[in-house]
């Protein structure tokens, strides 16, 4: 919580830096005889960090520059890669600048990339998220290889294990496999991930503590029977874990996951009782410090969160339930069921939010899907290491996993397929903090009482009949008071699709456009041209197509020029306009904003159609 508040108050309120390094050395001694201090010296140094972790803002412009830098992460696509590179020399206008700072380049060529040195001439596009790393859109004009870490150890271990993959499976059950080993779903194609998003089991392509259990219990297996000390067999399980972490490209799922290993073998080794939930709370708090934009990334999230549902709600399941049940394999059923259940719960309304979805047969799925994936996974790993001696015995192992494969891609598809398989739901932000703070008793009533409130007021103010405008980049979105859905447009970019998805629109109603480029339940209506005339009325709206665009509603009138949808996309800036046709209220926002600023931007909503309310 210390560190949250840091961030946030130094994304909202921006204090000067020298404001916090001033109170800092304050905070810091007063802690040293009054412990709760402590807090606040963690909230400051994490706003401090936060400042400083910040992607550097580049001011070359649209001039091209030559960046030189390491690959030190790789994240594979169906048709692109997607690579980290660390930035370490700029030439720009014939100087040679010394830098430090990451930048994200996709390229379409096959890699693998990691460690090698790339030379680029191109551009740098900062980043639509102001936590995520510039963009470098160039060519590669020079790629060498280089003595760095990630050359020497991480990409001969990669390049091995996609070069086994390569030859061992082929289309959708080579990018299970991978994705299973490596992480990503980065590799499946598009039909495919959507049917692994409905069944509810996507994520165990994100390689998390369940592939860390495998590659420590590997690396277990090997040492059980060499005479050394365990502490250096710790040290030696360690090292092979952290080269798994490299391989996989430092995760913040595979790292949290070695990170808890690290601590739990620390404590076996120095022969300590410890708590899992400390211990959770010891990488949670060591990730924020280290990196304090880890806390906007989804993945981190979604990640930490399924663990604190396992640790928190899985106790109470087996002690009031489970260990009631009387046959022992019910028991071990229902065990497997409850940590599924436990993680879904938890991570459900992040879920809702971030993809305005939830899958419904999840933990049944995972129930069948889970122990198939750890069976994959295991013979994934002995092909791994018997493929150094003899491949001709990969090639034999290979044709019972892709038999699993193929099953575990069937039985998603089975549950993909089920009835209601998924809800389209969406959830704002007021209700998910809420939600996770409910747990902490102290102030359990307190939420309880806060999330009827917010059900309540948010029920009063959806009950407002009001027209409301959403105006974007080449797009603009009219929501009728009976909650149709009309999309005016020239073309239907990516970024407006972006924009529809987080609005929760899959379908629209009425679509006014060139093409019908995006699916549309009611009535598609062809944009008339510059010389022609159109005329709509949805009760008491009225839309007029001439040289403007008129819209009408009441007293209130809205007027948007030719020129308007001839913006190009890219200022991921969003306008809405609440009128109930005398008064109206505008706010706005990014289309690219974090949970904390969508939390503002709902409850700065909620106002603006409680004044409607009583006007």
């Amino acid at each position: 919580m210390s560190v949250a508040l840091g961030i946030i108050s130094r994304t909202l309120f921006g204090f000067p830096m020298l404001f916090y390094i001033l109170i800092l050395p304050v905070v810091l001694i007063i802690s040293l005889w009054q412990y709760r201090f402590l807090y606040f010296a963690v909230f400051i140094l994490a706003a401090v960090n936060f400042d400083l972790n910040l992607p550097e803002e580049m001011t070359f412009g649209e001039r091209a520059v030559v960046c030189t830098g390491i690959v030190l992460g790789e994240e594979p696509y169906e048709y692109h890669a997607r690579l980290r590179i660390q930035v370490d020399k700029i030439l720009f206008a014939n100087d040679t600048i010394a830098c430090s700072f990451p930048v994200d380049y996709y390229i379409h060529e096959k890699g693998p990339f990691l460690g090698k040195r790339l030379t680029i001439k191109g551009r740098i596009k900062p980043a639509k998220r102001t936590y995520r790393p510039a963009v470098l859109a160039g060519k590669i004009i020079r790629s060498a290889e280089h003595e760095h870490v990630f050359g020497v150890v991480f990409r001969p271990i990669r390049s091995y294990i996609d070069h086994l993959l390569r030859n061992s499976f082929d289309g959708d059950r080579y990018g299970v496999a991978s994705g299973l080993t490596l992480g990503g779903s980065g590799r499946l194609s598009k039909e495919l991930k959507e049917v692994f998003s409905r069944a509810g089991i996507l994520h165990v392509l994100a390689v998390s503590g369940l592939h860390v259990g495998f590659v420590g219990a590997f690396f277990g297996v090997m040492l059980l029977l060499v005479p050394v000390d365990h502490r250096v067999k710790f040290i030696i399980v360690m090292c092979g874990l952290f080269m798994y972490a490299g391989v996989t490209g430092f995760r913040p799922s595979v790292c949290r996951a070695v990170l808890m290993s690290f601590l739990f073998g620390l404590a076996l080794v120095s022969q300590r009782n410890v708590d899992s939930m400390h211990v959770v709370n010891m990488s949670a708090l060591v990730f924020l410090l280290a990196s304090p934009v880890l806390l906007f990334d989804v993945g981190a999230q979604l990640s930490f969160v399924a663990v604190y549902g396992i640790l928190y709600l899985f106790p109470v399941l087996e002690d009031n339930f489970i260990k009631k049940v009387q046959k022992r394999f019910l028991r071990v059923v229902l065990r497997m069921m409850a940590v599924s259940f436990s993680a879904q719960v938890f991570v459900a309304p992040l879920i809702m939010y971030y993809f305005n979805r939830l899958p419904i047969y999840a933990v049944v799925a995972n129930l069948l899907i889970i122990p198939i994936a750890s069976v994959i996974i295991f013979m994934l790993f002995l092909c791994f290491s018997v493929g150094w001696v003899w491949f001709g015995v990969v090639r034999i192992i290979a044709v019972p996993t892709g038999i699993l494969i193929g099953l575990l891609m069937a039985l998603s598809d089975f549950f993909a397929r089920l009835p209601f398989s998924t809800l389209n739901l969406s959830m704002s932000p007021t209700m998910i903090f809420p939600f996770y703070l409910f747990v902490w008793k102290r102030v359990r009533k307190l939420m309880l009482w806060l999330v009827v409130f917010f059900a309540v007021v948010f029920s009063i103010a959806g009950s407002v009949r009001c027209l409301t405008i959403c105006s974007t980049s080449g797009g603009l979105l009219i929501i009728t008071p009976d909650n149709t859905h009309i999309y005016v447009t020239d073309e239907i970019t990516a970024e407006q699709g972006a924009f529809l998805h987080k609005e929760g629109i899959d379908t629209l109603d009425y679509l006014i456009a060139r093409a019908k480029s995006y699916p549309v339940k009611r009535e598609f209506i062809r944009c008339p041209g510059n010389l022609n005339f159109l005329e709509l009325k949805y009760g008491n709206l009225e839309i007029l197509f001439s040289e403007q665009l008129a819209i009408r509603f009441g007293e209130f009138t809205m007027v948007y020029s030719q020129h308007y949808f001839d913006r190009q996309p890219g200022d991921g800036k969003i306008t809405y306009v609440f009128s109930n046709g005398k008064v109206n209220y505008v706010v706005e926002r990014s289309l690219y904003d974090t949970i904390f600023e969508q939390t503002i931007f709902d409850l700065r909503i909620l106002i603006s159609r409680l004044r409607l309310l009583c006007q």
